[in-house]
């Protein structure tokens, strides 16, 4: 088992690599000698800032309503509704949540996991897809279902997953 650097406590955090412009990169190294913070921090804050002021139309939980319905939230609210450490999980959020974010190859996914009776509790009869796929099956064959996405990505035709 690895264990975290003594700064880092239980966070588990990710590498990314940027190319910028030499006056953006001097401007967050500036921003952060002033704020005295790292550029990590610096580039973190001004995202979540970024993402507070950023609307978007998702389906959402309303305590109002006491029931899911269309609102206009900042992508910062979404993300902190949406995450969730498995990716599983996390994904089928995306998808019952804001599936206009989904990129080609998540559709495909999602594709895949609506053809696949395998993931259905009651298949396809449902009105309500949300409480009929089996998030706990999806879970233990996510790393097979993708790679059985994967598998099939030239296929004109989506081709449902069965366990093997």
């Amino acid at each position: 088992m690895t264990k975290n650097k003594p700064n880092q406590g239980a966070r588990k955090t990710e590498a990314l690599t940027l190319r910028l412009d030499p006056k953006v990169r001097f401007l967050i190294d500036l921003l952060a000698r002033q704020k005295r913070q790292s550029i990590t921090g610096v580039i973190e804050s001004a995202i979540e800032t970024y993402a507070t002021n950023f609307h978007i139309e998702a389906d959402l939980w309303s305590e109002e309503d006491g029931e899911e319905k269309t609102q206009t939230v900042s992508m910062y609210k979404l993300s902190k509704e949406l995450y969730c450490t498995d990716d599983s999980l996390r994904f089928m959020m995306l998808v019952w949540h804001c599936p206009r974010l989904l990129s080609y190859e998540e559709l495909r996914i999602k594709e895949t996991i609506y053809s696949s009776e395998f993931f259905w509790d009651q298949y396809p009869d449902s009105a309500n897809p949300v409480d009929d796929i089996n998030t706990t099956l999806l879970r233990e064959h996510w790393v097979c279902l993708l790679k059985h996405v994967d598998d099939h990505k030239s296929s004109p035709t989506v081709v449902p997953y069965e366990s093997k």
